[in-house]
């Protein structure tokens, strides 16, 4: 793990120990890392021996630009809060899941509240779809601190296709307006 993944564990760990996730309605306080729980599933990780109740947990530090995997243990700590007995901070673009529904709903959220776009989408009749990933070179807005994901508006009956839009949730902004792939795989 590199320092700057440690010292990013550390302000995660201790977020979640003092209060929670925030989410994107929640504005985060000064100093605050902006985070979501996207993927969690109910595993029994061996402590002390013994197969105990718990559960693998995948966050998103939007602040940092990095993904973090713990296992979290049901077994309550001396503060009564579920114990995190292993966490691993991956370095920016690596170890992100897919987008969870909340991360795609922020996406088209973020594609209808801007200006040109919601003509676009009022002028089509245009429905949103999609929150796939995209992945750019480190030189491009997709680059590896980015979580952008492709928003498709589709005619009203899904069957022709308008444009893609792509969203940096990191930046809460949309990076591309209009994206159109590239033969490298890149946009435009």
């Amino acid at each position: 793990m590199q320092k700057r993944g440690g010292r990013v564990a550390l302000v995660a760990l201790a977020a979640l120990a003092w209060g929670g996730m925030a989410t994107a309605a929640d504005a985060p306080k000064a100093g605050e890392h902006r985070m979501r729980l996207v993927r969690s599933w109910p595993e029994n990780p061996i402590v002390d021996g013994q197969a105990v109740p718990g559960r693998v947990e995948i966050w998103m530090d939007y602040t940092a630009g990095v993904a973090i995997h713990q296992v979290v243990v049901n077994a309550k700590g001396p503060d009564g809060k579920a114990r995190v007995i292993r966490s691993e901070t991956f370095p920016p673009g690596v170890g992100q899941p897919r987008p969870s529904p909340e991360e795609i709903a922020e996406a088209m959220e973020i594609v209808r509240a801007d200006k040109e776009v919601g003509r676009v989408i009022e002028a089509t009749h245009a429905v949103l779809d999609g929150g796939f990933q995209v992945f750019e070179a480190a030189d491009k807005p997709c680059g590896p601190a980015s979580r952008c994901l492709k928003i498709q508006l589709l005619t009203q009956d899904r069957v022709g296709f308008v444009r893609n839009v792509i969203v940096d949730l990191m930046k809460q902004a949309i990076v591309y307006q209009t994206y159109l792939p590239t033969d490298e795989g890149k946009g435009k």
